[in-house]
């Protein structure tokens, strides 16, 4: 396997934990998210979807309160609590209907809370799908390439998260907006060579259409050094990243960036190297 492949799937190791756990939920809004850790957050009991208005969670039959107990210590009733991995949790009761569970919820920040929404934005992100001009079968060494993705999902995704509290749901809604595209191929002209080739710009690129012209320029291009027929698959292989930059807001005025996600997927050209006949 060449270093490409092992670099690139390499990159994917870090998302594969964390989207696997927001994606049981990513289906299924107003639902507990299953349970799980990253980055030392727990958000066993955080709730995604619309948060609570008036008792009901989501619209729906379903309310919460919170448990306590009589602490003859100090006379009085308190909330049943315990700590897990330095994290307080409140014992809650989940009413839906005739059917009640009970459910740890963790005393979290707003910014903690936008950690599970930031989970649950990213397992919803659409992986791209390249274009080429010219196309993938037909490329020329010292031409420029158009590249480009389908613009009409070039929009935001949101996603909200939630916890009940003593005074109210607790919410966190983080938006995923695309920005960038990025890609990497393999560029060199010996068979086991390993340099890559890379282009980045702004936006979705530019859709190559013949009325264009072949003087026309786009903001995203990429121009192959070699050819592609030294490699025993007589192709380049490569992958195209969509960079999303994520913001949250909450329901106490709190906000702010997170970090960077990347959606991504693989391409094969071929590159060929043309001969001219001087005369």
């Amino acid at each position: 396997m060449s270093v490409l492949v092992l670099a690139l799937l390499g990159s994917f190791i870090g998302d594969i934990h964390r989207q696997a756990l927001a994606a049981n939920t990513s289906s299924n809004p107003s639902t507990d998210t299953s349970g799980g850790s990253s980055g030392g957050v727990i958000w066993s009991g955080v709730q995604s979807g619309t948060p609570p208005t008036g008792g009901s969670s989501g619209g729906s039959s379903c309310t919460w309160r919170m448990l306590v107990t009589f602490d003859s210590t100090i006379g009085r009733t308190t909330n049943i609590s315990r700590v897990v991995d330095g994290i307080r949790y409140d014992l809650y009761e989940r009413r839906c209907g005739s059917v009640f569970a009970d459910v740890w919820i963790p005393r979290l920040s707003p910014s903690q809370v936008a950690r599970s929404a930031a989970l649950l934005v990213q397992a919803r992100l659409p992986s791209p799908t390249v274009s080429f001009a010219p196309s993938s079968a037909s490329m020329v060494v010292n031409v420029p390439n158009w590249y480009w993705v389908d613009a009409s999902w070039w929009t935001p995704v949101t996603a909200t998260a939630w916890i009940p509290t003593a005074f109210g749901p607790l919410w966190a809604r983080t938006t995923a907006t695309p920005v960038r595209l990025n890609i990497v191929t393999q560029d060199d002209g010996s068979p086991l060579g390993n340099e890559l080739g890379s282009s980045s710009c702004v936006g979705p690129g530019w859709a190559w259409d013949v009325s264009l012209g072949d003087d026309a320029v786009s903001p995203c291009m990429y121009e192959y050094r070699h050819a592609s027929t030294s490699r025993s698959s007589g192709t380049f292989l490569g992958l195209i990243g969509v960079e999303w930059r994520i913001s949250w807001t909450s329901s106490t005025g709190a906000g702010g960036t997170l970090p960077s996600h990347t959606t991504s997927s693989f391409f094969v050209n071929r590159v060929v190297e043309l001969q001219a006949l001087v005369g």
